[in-house]
Formats: C-alpha cells, structure tokens, sequence
C-alpha cells in the first residue's frame, strides 16, 4: 500500500493556481473597444469586396453601377420609355377608377338616405349594405321596413302609450329615479315598481 501511495504522489502535478481580477470599464471605454473591433472587421470586409469586385474601394463600385444604370436608362429606346409611362398611366387611371366607384356607391348612399329622412347614414349604410346582399332585395320594401322596425334612423322618438290604467307615476319613474337623493328614495321606487 505503501508503493502505491508513491506512485501517486509521484503522478500528481502541481498546478499552479490563477487569481482571477475584476476588470471595471466604463460604458464609454467599452464602447470605444467595440467600435475598434467593428471598424476593423468592417474596414476588413470593404477590402475583400472591393478586391473580389476588381474596384479600388466601395465607392468607385457605387460610381461604376450608377454609370451602368444613366447608361442603360439612356439606351431605352423609345418604344421602351413609351411602354413604361403607358404601364404607368394605366396604373393610374385603375386607381382613379376604383376612387371615383367609391365615391360614387357613397353619393347613392346619401341620396338614399337624404330622400327618406335618415338621421344616421352611417349605420343605415351597413344596413343597406346587408340587405342588398340578400336575393329577394327590395330598396321600397327595405325602407318601409325599416320605418316600422327602427324608427329612430328617420329622427322619430318613439312615444309611450298611455290608457286608461296607466297611472302618471309610471310614466315619470326615470325623473324620478334621476330626482332620487336618497338611497331610501330609490328604495322606495323599486318597492312601487315591483
């Protein structure tokens, strides 16, 4: 037992122990470094470009692409140019088109709307909308509908009916509800009204 023990006395290594130290940088240093870095690595990158390129920098591979293009533009020929403004125009005249269709089913909206006395356009609008996709769509048959069904889209308010059994304090129970100043008042209604 005693050899082996040697044996690995003898096999241990001593290493040496590393102290390690906090580094404190400020923000600004290590942005400097960073900056370095990256101004390196991009100068780096420039340099292969412009090498595989066969250019002396960037900017002389920017005036030679810029002179491809006058180039190109200037060899057009007529027919080309000409082609180009006609896709152009017509591109034009599809836009004006659908804006001129639009403002043309808003003005049918309107007069519909103006010529029956509708209040909301708006919401009369969705309902027309609604209804005209419907197969059996009659604009008659729809407004006289919507007379009946929603009267408040042509400024009427509806009125309560009153007879014989209905008594006044019934028909003010909101004003007096709203005229409340206690919780014993408002108690007071519930109990009338239940």
């Amino acid at each position: 037992m005693a050899d082996e023990q040697k044996a690995v006395e003898q096999e241990t290594v001593d290493t040496p122990t590393t102290e390690t130290k906090e580094v404190v940088l400020s923000q600004s240093k290590l942005d400097a470094l960073f900056d370095k870095a990256f101004r390196k690595g991009a100068k780096t990158a420039s340099s292969d470009l412009s090498e595989q390129l066969g250019v002396e920098s960037i900017e002389q591979a920017k005036e030679l692409i810029e002179a491809k293009r006058k180039l190109d533009e200037e060899q057009k020929s007529d027919l080309e140019k000409s082609q180009e403004t006609i896709e152009t125009l017509t591109k034009t005249i599809e836009g004006l088109e659908s804006s001129n269709k639009e403002i043309l089913t808003n003005m049918e909206f309107q007069k519909v709307a103006m010529d029956n006395g509708i209040k909301d356009a708006d919401y009369f609008k969705h309902l027309l909308t609604q209804a005209k996709k419907a197969d059996d769509y009659n604009e008659a048959d729809f407004i006289s509908e919507l007379k009946t069904e929603k009267p408040y889209l042509f400024g009427v308010q509806e009125t309560k009916k009153v007879d014989a059994t209905t008594s006044k304090q019934t028909l003010d129970v909101s004003e007096r509800i709203k005229s409340a100043k206690t919780i014993a008042e408002l108690n007071a209604l519930q109990n009338e009204i239940t």
